[in-house]
């Protein structure tokens, strides 16, 4: 019987340090696979920090060189890797969650539902796309998405096996928001998967506790505070969680 693997990276970013977080995002990547993880979900751009007033500066094509690297990781440990970064779109910028999948494809998922400090920044998206493999069905969310039914609703009836969300969640936040995302595994079968900052980042205090939820509403697992991977791994229709902390070669 075959296991589905799946985990969160509930990491740390420094502030618009690109090239930092990248590298704090592979030591992820390889923790993830020592794990034998299929999926990985990074938080609410994991890759610029939350840096709103910063984000049309940071923001970055989809081809651009320095993501080659989630790429060639996807391939190389047969995994997917969800990064969160703002991407330039045309004449707009972009809150979006970026699929990197083990045969090498990209897909891209704009936020749809930005909160009121978000949209002087970025332009909302209108569509999800959905990807699978090895009979896997995934749907992403982003953020303040995940308070729209209507969004797990449509996940739900394309088909998603998984509800990738990746957040920036406060204490105050934290409760309701997963209220929300039980609910929604709950009534749509559906498991979900949620990646919190470790870290304070744009003046917010993560709560960090990243969490993954069964089908049936039911919490598999949940981190606490630091960097940590979050894994639940999936055998029939039994649910098993794991927590790691990050072992990396640099500190924040």
């Amino acid at each position: 019987m075959s296991v589905w693997s799946i985990a969160a990276a509930q990491s740390g970013s420094r502030a618009g340090d690109i090239a930092w977080n990248i590298k704090r995002h592979l030591e992820f990547v390889e923790q993830a696979a020592l794990h034998q993880v299929d999926l990985l979900m990074f938080p609410e751009l994991s890759i610029t920090g939350y840096e709103l007033a910063l984000a049309s500066e940071l923001a970055m094509p989809q081809d651009d060189t320095r993501l080659n690297v989630f790429a060639e990781a996807a391939i190389k440990f047969k995994m997917s890797i969800i990064t969160g970064l703002p991407l330039q779109d045309g004449e707009h910028t972009r809150l979006s969650a970026m699929a990197f999948l083990p045969d090498g494809t990209r897909l891209t998922y704009f936020k749809r539902h930005l909160v009121e400090a978000e949209k002087p920044f970025f332009k909302a998206g209108q569509s999800v796309p959905l990807f699978g493999y090895q009979h896997h069905h995934v749907a992403m969310a982003v953020c303040a998405d995940i308070s729209v039914e209507e969004y797990a609703r449509d996940a739900a009836r394309r088909g998603a096996n998984l509800y990738a969300t990746s957040v920036l969640l406060s204490e105050n936040g934290y409760h309701k928001d997963c209220d929300y995302l039980a609910r929604w595994s709950r009534e749509y079968q559906m498991a979900v998967l949620m990646a919190n900052h470790a870290l304070p980042t744009g003046g917010f205090q993560s709560a960090g506790k990243s969490a993954i939820w069964d089908e049936k509403g039911r919490q598999v697992v949940s981190g606490s505070e630091g960097e940590q991977l979050i894994i639940a791994r999936r055998k029939g229709h039994d649910w098993q969680g794991e927590v790691h902390s990050l072992h990396p070669a640099a500190v924040l």
